[in-house]
């Protein structure tokens, strides 16, 4: 064949279309399928070839501003932040235009992205003072309600509180809206200015809020955040004109007046203004709202008094006497009322009960003046008889004693008073003069010269001291210690020290705290290295909670004598202080000391500071050295439980060690203390001996009788013990707890002890679990509003519920709570309570939440399959269940939930 008639071959018709479909399924592999070369805004960021598709055309037309935003768009969507900064800056210059908005919303979009993830510092406040400027200028040129929403939107995202504010400030300006999303937006931005530390602004949202809003109720409240915001900024003039406009007359006035908190808040901002018209009014009004509050009725008072109106001031005063603490500060301002009133008996009483109660100057002084002036002979000699232990008597109370005595006891009986005084106060000139003269008056003339008598005569030092030694011997401790008194100035050198240890252990024996510590102090300065000295010291700085001198003699215990006594006590003061780069310190020199080995303290802060630096090892190693200086001690075993409860894997041989002594407790042992209770419920529950955890479980409720996750804990420990129906009503009771509208998470009040040092109560920086148990913990937390601090036990309940508060049927349960959905709740405990009601331990039908662990475990599978039935009531089983049944119905759940289910339905005994 011809090469002419080949060629006419290949080019026939069939030919052709066989190539030209080739050709086209290479086009339609090669680019896009959207139609991106008429309509850039076709492109999609995650499709590569658009993206690449228009880097291409930017590149051909650079100048092209539609083309290139559309470019920035696409990278900003796929991620590409770094190219979508590169490709941004040329539209920086981009002159005003159609375009404008997009522009900026672009680059707000961009900024953001850019700030989500992390920059450093310098480059986060330069992005922040972007998007701070953008936001209100997109708000200007926004020219329609879809445009303001998405900057808002975007607004939000940024999370700058004062951004958020001026954002809603604004729109109120650009927007014309209803009252009521006028007053939200108010609210809104008051939030975000509180949540910038600017409570004033936020004040002055509230105060326009209060104005747009029509409820009632909201009224309320808005007034109410408003008022406590200007308390917040600090009182003036401003917040005094708010709160009279908010209980000003108007047409809610009356509803805002029925207000108790309201009317108190505008009180706390008028009194210290010094208006107090207007704050006695708004207390008075808020008294007749809390009749029974007597703090608000002392404050009334006292408010009164302060502007003169006594008669006002005592027709309350009688209602505030039913509550009286002695010695108290109404106790003293009811007594001035009286007094100040001229209702001298009333006065009298009061301030007699208060002189006798506590000494006081004023106290004493005006019931001496008034009894005087009646004259109250029996109210005379109670007060001066509960003054004489106290202090010295003047002339002329030594004087009213004795007539007032002779007048109403016998003068046997002030004779001794008298003679009491006198030895207590080193024969006061005033008392003796008191004492002769009964003596006197009792025809006993000899025995009041014999008073003088009894006074040694004048000796020379070293005489005195022998003196008064032969008293001391002899028990007459009073006249030795007034002997050795005389001694005028120092003692001679030659007998010094003999002298002030004498003193010193006379004193002491009298109870002349003062005069002992003086005569010790000379001593250690005559004996620096004195150690018993030191101790006596130490004894008497205890005595009067002399914690400044007890640390200053430590601190010489230690840097003279080198002894760890005083180390252990410097380190206990360190850590009252809380000053922990000192008791690092201290403890740092232990360390070298040998002997700190058998020393309780050292081991005891070390176990605080080692768990504060997370040596979680070392912290074990110091709480067993604890244990075994000190015995099973409470406080330190149940530190170490919720330590060896706390690590991932458990250590069970030494579990079973430490609570092993707690088995069977000896008499002589001290009695499980609610704290090392709960300790002690956890771990025989970890170790699986369920039976001997009931017990413990039993003790805690007395101090956690309302405790979600410690109830459904201790419910599982009671199925495990053979108890499932019980289990299964307790879980009912915790489902009840929760659901009730005053359910909140119980904070238990326990005495400071080590395992909140180690467990981060009282050091913020330690934290119970690590990142992974936060990721899943956290979640339940929230959903389960249990946003508070844990404490131990808590925590370890959290741990053993995750499974059953992350199932499905408990998530549900949450959810409705959180959103106060009564029917569906309703619902669901009426499913719980019927079950109970027909076969409480059998397995949970499947449109009823799961109660039982094994119901739990069934919902998490797949085809899990049924259960078998279980036929166990409460009367057949374990004593101790029934009793922590029991134990917890002693505290009922709030009725509200209690009303809708019905819970307590048990089945009626075979």
């Amino acid at each position: 064949m011809s090469v002419e008639t080949r060629r006419e071959s290949l080019l026939n018709a069939p030919a052709l279309m066989f190539m030209s479909a080739v050709l086209l399924v290479a086009f339609w592999v090669l680019f896009p399928r959207q139609p991106a070369f008429r309509d850039p805004a076709n492109l999609s960021a995650n499709d590569a070839l658009s993206v690449a598709y228009l880097r291409v055309l930017v590149q051909s037309d650079p100048n092209n501003v539609p083309l290139r935003l559309s470019f920035v768009q696409v990278l900003t969507e796929a991620g590409m932040t770094d190219e979508a900064v590169l490709a941004f800056d040329p539209l920086q210059q981009a002159p005003e235009s159609g375009l404008t908005y997009e522009i900026r919303l672009a680059e707000l979009k961009l900024s953001l992205q850019q700030l989500f993830r992390h920059p450093p510092e310098d480059v986060e406040a330069a992005l922040r003072k972007r998007i701070a400027e953008l936001v209100p200028a997109l708000l200007r040129i926004a020219d329609n309600d879809n445009r303001v929403s998405l900057v808002v939107k975007l607004a939000e995202q940024f999370g700058e509180p004062t951004v958020l504010a001026e954002t809603f400030e604004q729109l109120l300006v650009m927007r014309n809206e209803t009252s009521e999303k006028k007053s939200r937006w108010l609210i809104f931005a008051a939030k975000q200015r509180m949540a910038a530390a600017q409570p004033r602004l936020a004040a002055r949202n509230l105060c326009q809020a209060f104005l747009l809003e029509r409820t009632p109720k909201k009224k309320t409240e808005i007034a109410k955040s408003c008022l406590r915001a200007y308390l917040q900024a600090g009182i003036d003039q401003e917040a005094l004109k708010a709160a009279m406009k908010v209980l000003g007359a108007s047409a809610s006035a009356s509803s805002l007046r029925s207000d108790a908190e309201l009317l108190l808040l505008a009180a706390n901002i008028a009194e210290p203004l010094d208006d107090r018209e207007h704050a006695l009014a708004w207390l008075e009004e808020s008294s007749r709202l809390l009749p029974r509050d007597q703090k608000l009725a002392e404050r009334i008072v006292r408010l009164q008094v302060s502007m003169g109106l006594l008669d006002e001031s005592l027709a309350r005063a009688a209602s505030l006497r039913t509550s009286l603490v002695p010695g108290s500060d109404r106790h003293r301002l009811l007594a001035h009322i009286y007094d100040w009133n001229g209702q001298s008996d009333e006065a009298l009483t009061l301030w007699l009960s208060f002189a006798r109660h506590q000494a006081d100057e004023e106290a004493e002084a005006r019931a001496f003046a008034l009894a005087q002036a009646k004259p109250d002979y029996e109210a005379l000699v109670q007060l001066l008889e509960a003054v004489m232990p106290r202090r010295r008597v003047t002339a002329a109370e030594a004087e009213a004693y004795v007539k007032a005595g002779l007048n109403i006891a016998q003068p046997s009986h002030v004779e001794q008073q008298l003679r009491k005084h006198a030895e207590r106060f080193d024969n006061p000139a005033e008392t003796m003069k008191a004492l002769t003269d009964v003596l006197v008056l009792q025809g006993k003339p000899r025995a009041a010269l014999s008073l003088y008598e009894e006074m040694p005569d004048t000796h020379n030092g070293r005489q005195r001291l022998a003196l008064a030694k032969l008293y001391e011997e002899a028990g007459n401790a009073q006249k030795s210690f007034n002997l050795l008194l005389r001694e005028s100035g120092s003692p001679d050198p030659a007998y010094a020290e003999e002298y002030w240890r004498l003193l010193a252990n006379v004193a002491t024996q009298l109870g002349q705290d003062n005069h002992a510590s003086k005569a010790y102090e000379k001593v250690l300065s005559l004996r620096p290295k004195d150690v018993e000295v030191l101790e006596h010291l130490q004894r008497l700085a205890a005595r009067h909670r002399d914690d400044k001198k007890s640390e200053s003699l430590a601190q010489y215990g230690w840097d003279r004598l080198r002894r760890i006594e005083d180390l252990q006590r410097l380190m206990r003061f360190s850590w009252k202080r809380k000053n922990w780069k000192e008791l690092d310190h201290w403890l740092s020199l232990a360390e070298s000391q040998p002997s700190m080995a058998q020393a309780p303290d050292y081991w005891y802060f070390r176990s605080i500071r080692k768990m504060a630096s997370g040596e979680r090892d070392a912290v074990r190693h110091a709480l067993r050295e604890l244990l075994r200086l000190r015995g099973p001690d409470p406080e330190v075993t149940e530190a170490l439980i919720w330590l060896l409860l706390s690590d991932k894997k458990i250590d069970h041989a030494l579990l079973q060690a430490v609570v092993k002594p707690y088995h069977n407790p000896s008499g002589t042992q001290p009695a499980v203390s609610p704290p090392l209770a709960e300790a002690l419920a956890a771990a025989e529950h970890t170790l699986g001996r369920s039976i001997q955890a009931a017990p413990r479980y039993l003790q805690t409720l007395t101090k956690r009788p309302q405790d979600f996750l410690w109830t459904l804990t201790l419910a599982d420990n009671m199925e495990w013990a053979g108890c499932p129906a019980s289990a299964n009503h307790v879980r009912f009771y915790a489902l009840q707890l929760f659901a009730s509208p005053s359910f909140s998470q119980k904070e238990v009040e326990y005495p400071a002890r080590l395992s909140q040092y180690l467990f981060g109560s009282k050091d913020q920086l330690l934290q119970h679990a690590d990142r992974d148990d936060l990721k899943i913990l956290q979640p339940i937390r929230e959903r389960w509003n249990l946003t508070k601090p844990l404490d131990s036990a808590q925590y370890f309940a959290l741990r053993r519920q995750t499974e059953r508060l992350r199932s499905s049927g408990w998530e549900k349960f949450a959810d409705a709570v959180q959103k106060d959905d009564y029917p569906a709740l309703s619902a669901q405990l009426a499913q719980v309570s019927r079950h109970l009601e027909r076969q409480p331990a059998d397995p949970a039908l499947p449109e009823t939440m799961p109660l039982s662990m094994d119901d739990v475990d069934r919902s998490t599978r797949w085809l899990a399959g049924e259960a078998p039935p279980n036929e166990s009531a409460v009367h057949t089983e374990l004593e101790i269940c029934r009793q922590t049944l029991a134990k917890l119905r002693e505290t009922p759940v709030p009725p509200l939930m209690r009303d809708i289910s019905k819970p307590d339905k048990e089945p009626a005994k075979q």
